[in-house]
C-alpha cells in the first residue's frame, strides 16, 4: 500500500499507548488507535522483506508476518459478532439477557490483552495463522484492514453501543459490550504489535541485505 511516509513513533509516545487505560475508550478514540497501529505498522515492518517477516525465532515462537495473519483472522471474526449483534432481526441469546456479566467479561477480557501483559495465550482456531510461509503483502492487508475496520467503527457512531450485547466469536457463553468489543479489538492489536517488535530485537533477527 502505498501513500504518505508515516512518522516515526517516539518514545514518549510508546510509553503512552503501552500505559494507556483502554476500558475507557471511546468509538473515536478507537478510531485513531486504528489508524495510529495502521501508521505505526508501516513505519516499523513496511520496510521489511519476505525472509525478516516470516522469521522465527524456533518453532513454538511466532514470526512477524503471523502476528499480522492472526489479527487479520481474529479481526474478521469480532466484526461478524459486532455485526450480528447490531442486527435488530436477531434474536438474543440467552447470555447476551444476563445482566452484569457483559460488562465483568468486557472490562476484564481488555485488561487481560494489555500490551503490557506478560500472561500468553492460546489463539483460538479460527484466528489461528498460517504455519506456511506468510507473502510479503501481510502488511499491506494489514494496513488497509485497519482504514475498513476504522469505516465499519464509524458507522456505529450514533449509536447507543455500550449497551448493545455481542457474544465472544470464540467462546459463546462471554457476552460484552460492542463498545467493549471494540475497546478489546485494538488492545489487542496493540499487544501483538508489540509482539511483533520483539521479534526484530531479538538477536537472531536476520538484517537488512
Amino acid at each position: 500500500m502505498t501513500g504518505k511516509p508515516w512518522g516515526e513513533l517516539t518514545l514518549s509516545s510508546a510509553n503512552k499507548l503501552m500505559t494507556r487505560d483502554y476500558t475507557t475508550l471511546s468509538l473515536a478514540e478507537v478510531r485513531t488507535e486504528l489508524h495510529a497501529i495502521a501508521r505505526d505498522t508501516q513505519c516499523h515492518f513496511g520496510h521489511l522483506d519476505e525472509r525478516q517477516l516470516n522469521w522465527r525465532r524456533d518453532s513454538a515462537s511466532w514470526s512477524i508476518a503471523q502476528c499480522f495473519d492472526h489479527l487479520l483472522n481474529a479481526n474478521r471474526e469480532m466484526f461478524r459478532a459486532i455485526d450480528a449483534a447490531t442486527d435488530s432481526t436477531r434474536p438474543r441469546t440467552l447470555w447476551q439477557r444476563v445482566p452484569v456479566l457483559p460488562g465483568v467479561f468486557g472490562r476484564m477480557l481488555i485488561r487481560s490483552q494489555m500490551p503490557e501483559t506478560t500472561r500468553k495465550f492460546t489463539a483460538p482456531r479460527t484466528a489461528t495463522p498460517a504455519s506456511s510461509p506468510i507473502d510479503l503483502r501481510i502488511i499491506e492487508r494489514f494496513i488497509a484492514h485497519q482504514h475498513e475496520a476504522s469505516a465499519r467503527v464509524s458507522a456505529l457512531e450514533g449509536r447507543d453501543v455500550a449497551r448493545v450485547i455481542m457474544v465472544s466469536p470464540f467462546a459463546a457463553f462471554i457476552t460484552y459490550s460492542v463498545l467493549d468489543g471494540c475497546r478489546l479489538l485494538v488492545t489487542h492489536e496493540r499487544r501483538h504489535f508489540a509482539q511483533a517488535r520483539r521479534v526484530t530485537q531479538d538477536t537472531g533477527f536476520p538484517s537488512s541485505p
